[in-house]
């Protein structure tokens, strides 16, 4: 079935179940403060890895990223963004830079995940920058992928990697699914996508330079479609490469649907702020929200840390993941 692009723009919005669907995925106290201008890229290092990861009270999950992170002696730089949390994930994040001279302590006050990867973005001093969320674990040869992309391809200003899901009841059958198609040949060169997800992505600071005054930093939006029709306007490309993994967990499938609706509204807005929505849009959007209302009750049954489904589950109290979004 062809998908014609404005489709395959919505369907790289949620994390969950259009990763299902489709099979790939295509953000005070001794703080201190980071606040760095934008800078002239003849004066960046060439071939330097920046990694970025916005971050609101992530205590359970920063450690393992920023472990996974540290394992890659291709990436030169780890910036993790605070964005004023209130639980552990401050004094963590300073143990980890205290103890590792590549990892930074960047505070953002401005509360939003775009203000947050805003300022790791502006902070970072590779030519390359990486995009990924506090639960995502990149996967062994992640960073290597990501330069040589960048040192080979010099059509694409940014790239979008393979998502895996963790911490999911659906984990095994998404995984099943991208593999089959990597075998199949699907991915054995890079290809064209239109958008990057947050979880997972790559961008030249050139590219974000000639962009950081057109990108919104309305927090009802989501941030990463919002780059990516940005980078599309100004005539650049995104490509997709199947070496550069990750794993993303599938926690947001708690969210109740009433809920999951207003994180779906994010994706109304920003195509609507862009001029490009219409009724096909709006359906794919319709389409997702009844698909997470019918596989929410799966994920109220999972035990995330025991990996099974348990009954008494669904009795008990629904939250969800923090939403990256807010009207």
């Amino acid at each position: 079935m062809i998908i014609s692009p404005s489709v395959q723009i919505v369907r790289m919005v949620t994390y969950c179940y259009r990763n299902l669907c489709e099979g790939l995925d295509p953000i005070a106290q001794q703080r201190n403060t980071v606040t760095a201008p934008m800078q002239d890229i003849e004066h960046l290092s060439t071939n330097r890895l920046s990694v970025v990861v916005p971050v609101f009270n992530e205590e359970n999950a920063v450690s393992g990223c920023i472990e996974r992170l540290l394992t890659q002696s291709e990436i030169d730089e780890i910036l993790i963004v605070d964005n004023n949390s209130t639980d552990g994930t401050a004094s963590i994040i300073q143990e980890f830079a205290e103890k590792y001279d590549k990892v930074r302590y960047v505070f953002e006050a401005r509360q939003g995940v775009v203000h947050a990867r805003n300022a790791g973005f502006d902070a970072s001093t590779g030519n390359i920058i990486g995009r990924i969320d506090a639960d995502t674990r990149v996967q062994p040869g992640w960073a290597d992928a990501v330069k040589s992309f960048f040192q080979r391809s010099t059509a694409h200003s940014a790239v979008a990697g393979l998502t895996y899901l963790f911490e999911s009841p659906f984990a095994r059958i998404h995984r099943y699914a991208l593999d089959r198609q990597v075998k199949q040949g699907k991915f054995d060169c890079e290809r064209q996508v239109l958008a990057v997800a947050g979880a997972n992505m790559a961008i030249r600071k050139s590219a974000w330079l000639s962009v950081r005054e057109q990108v919104s930093d309305r927090p009802d939006i989501h941030e990463d479609i919002d780059l990516s029709l940005c980078l599309r306007e100004e005539g650049m490309t995104i490509g997709q490469i199947a070496d550069m993994r990750a794993e993303t967990s599938g926690r947001r499938g708690e969210t109740p649907p009433l809920e999951y609706l207003k994180y779906n509204q994010a994706s109304e807005s920003v195509l609507h702020l862009h001029n490009i929505m219409n009724w096909r849009l709006k359906l794919t959007i319709w389409g997702d929200s009844m698909l997470h209302a019918l596989v929410w009750p799966v994920y109220r049954l999972y035990n995330f840390e025991q990996e099974r489904l348990e009954f008494r589950r669904l009795f008990g109290m629904s939250k969800g993941r923090i939403m990256p979004v807010h009207q």
